[in-house]
Formats: C-alpha cells, sequence, structure tokens
C-alpha cells in the first residue's frame, strides 16, 4: 500500500483539496485498496476546521464530497507512518524537515514536482483568493504522482469546449507525433501500439456547461479506449 500525506499551512484549503483530488483519482483507477491519502497542517491555526468553503465549493463542482474533514497538524510519526509527505511550497518542506530531521528515505517533495514543475509552489489561495488557479496547479500535481506511482495516465477534459482541445489533451498526455490526424482511427492506432499498450487510464469528462457536440464526442473517445482495450 503506498502511503501518502498532504500537507501545507493550516489544512484548510491546499492540503484537503490534494486529499481529495487524489482519492477522487485513485478511486477512478479502481485502485482504493492500494493507497491512504490524507492531509495535515504545519501549523495550529486551524485545527479543527472544515475546509475552507470557496475551496470546498470547487471540490463540490467537481463530485467530490470532502464533509467531514476536519484540520489535523502533523505529528513527529507521521514521517514513519507515510511513505510520501508532500508539501504545497518552500515553507511546508522547512516546517516539515523542522519537525522530522534529515530525510533519509528521500520522503518530503513539494506536490509541482510531480507536474514537471520542480521548485515551483502552489499559491495559497486564503491570500491569493484564486481558488481556480491553485485548485489546476494541485490537479496537476496530483495526476502526475498517481502516474509516477502506479503508471495510470489521467486524461482530463474537463476544460474542453471543441474536439480540438479534446485533442490537444490526447497529444499532451500520450506523446502523440505531428503526423497523426486527430481522428479517432488514429486514436485506435495510438492505442493499440507501444507504448500506450495495456496502459491504465482515468478519464475526467468535460464540464456538464461543454456543448453537447463535445461531450457526444467525448463518448466517442471513450468507446475507442474500450475497443482497444478488447
Amino acid at each position: 500500500m503506498i502511503k501518502i500525506l498532504f500537507v501545507c499551512h493550516g489544512n484548510i484549503c491546499r492540503s484537503p483539496t490534494a486529499e481529495f483530488i487524489m482519492k477522487d483519482l485513485v478511486c477512478r483507477a479502481g485502485l482504493e485498496a492500494e493507497y491512504e491519502i490524507a492531509s495535515a497542517a504545519t501549523h495550529s491555526d486551524e485545527l479543527g476546521s472544515g475546509v475552507y468553503p470557496p475551496a470546498a465549493r470547487l471540490l463540490s463542482e467537481h463530485g467530490i464530497d470532502c464533509s467531514g474533514k476536519r484540520a489535523r497538524r502533523m505529528i513527529k510519526d507521521d514521517y514513519e507512518k507515510y511513505d510520501l509527505l508532500i508539501g504545497m511550497d518552500q515553507a511546508n518542506l522547512r516546517d516539515m524537515s523542522r519537525l522530522f530531521g534529515p530525510d533519509p528515505a528521500g520522503k518530503l517533495h513539494l506536490l509541482m514536482e510531480y507536474a514537471g514543475r520542480s521548485g515551483e509552489a502552489v499559491a495559497d489561495p486564503w491570500y491569493t483568493r484564486d481558488f481556480q488557479r491553485s485548485w489546476q496547479d494541485i490537479s496537476d500535481g496530483c495526476q502526475g504522482l498517481l502516474e509516477k506511482c502506479s503508471g495510470v495516465l489521467t486524461l482530463d477534459f474537463s476544460s474542453c469546449r471543441d474536439k480540438k482541445s479534446l485533442y490537444a489533451v490526447l497529444r499532451a498526455k500520450m506523446d502523440w507525433q505531428d503526423w497523426y490526424g486527430e481522428n479517432l482511427d488514429a486514436l485506435y492506432d495510438i492505442l493499440t501500439g507501444l507504448p500506450h499498450k495495456g496502459l491504465r487510464f482515468v478519464f475526467i469528462a468535460p464540464s456538464p456547461a461543454a456543448p453537447e457536440p463535445v461531450r457526444a464526442y467525448f463518448e466517442k473517445i471513450l468507446r475507442t479506449f474500450d475497443e482497444a482495450r478488447k
């Protein structure tokens, strides 16, 4: 089992968002039994508080329930319990290092490492008020983390509003060569060849507000994946 603890200053915005996004991705991939996921604070400012309402609303808009979550502070024993302790910014890493001391097992990381943005922070929306940007950064990091840990590719079409943007997601995630056409036949060819043969995928559908043709084409993409799998 892979045990992950997400960490931020107060455990009411960024780290619980990461906890519940990661739980959702793991559930979509059918890997619930293989992961233990939680979040904690580096400070005591918000102990016992629920997820901050704007962050909770974003989770709810994506169909993710965070009710019952209460902020808690990390403890020294967390280093032994968890395989990965993932902070949102450098201050979180410093606070973890002060509590845990040396990191001989290499367990301490920043979330954005897994989005290919090593050294970058997830800005605290408590101060920036930009909860959507923080959501996207955290989502990117969690998708990269799942790929790193389990080899599962997440195809996130939630922001797609036209057919071209659907294929932009596929191209970015699947190393789609320029000479492939943007059509279902090309997708089938890619899925039934190496290196994607045998991989697992997680799909995040276009939002209900997306145009109907986009949502209909997304269903065709799903059917193509299913045909290729068979």
